[in-house]
């Protein structure tokens, strides 16, 4: 059963009334900001914006010579798992039986579509 408040300064359900006032004020401080304040920080950001950005924008990265460029490709190329060479033969022939079939599949297609109209329109 839930109890009721009779009087003020009564502790009720383990909360008294300055308890409750406590937690509305916590409650209003964490809501949302108001419209005003909203627009306030767009026009800063705005501001901000034309005024050549913020303090806080990360400096320019130093760009990669070529000669480095070429070293971390090479390095990436030996974390590759390259296929054996039967491995490769299997993948190979896997690939060219695949499309042989899906050339066969549009060549039906493409026949019986053909007949289709020419019966059609004679």
């Amino acid at each position: 059963m839930s109890q009721t408040r009779s009087n003020a300064g009564e502790e009720v359900d383990g909360v008294s009334d300055g308890d409750e006032q406590e937690l509305e004020d916590a409650v209003d401080e964490t809501s949302k900001p108001s419209r005003a304040e909203r627009k306030a920080a767009k026009r800063r950001a705005k501001r901000d914006r034309a005024s050549g950005g913020s303090a806080q924008r990360s400096p320019r990265k130093k760009r990669t010579s070529p000669a480095l460029f070429i070293r971390q490709i090479i390095a990436e190329l030996r974390k590759v798992v390259w296929p054996t060479r039967s491995e490769l033969f299997t993948y190979t022939s896997v690939v060219i039986v695949f499309v042989v079939c899906i050339i066969g599949i549009v060549a039906l297609f493409d026949y019986g579509i053909t007949h289709a109209v020419s019966a059609v329109f004679g």
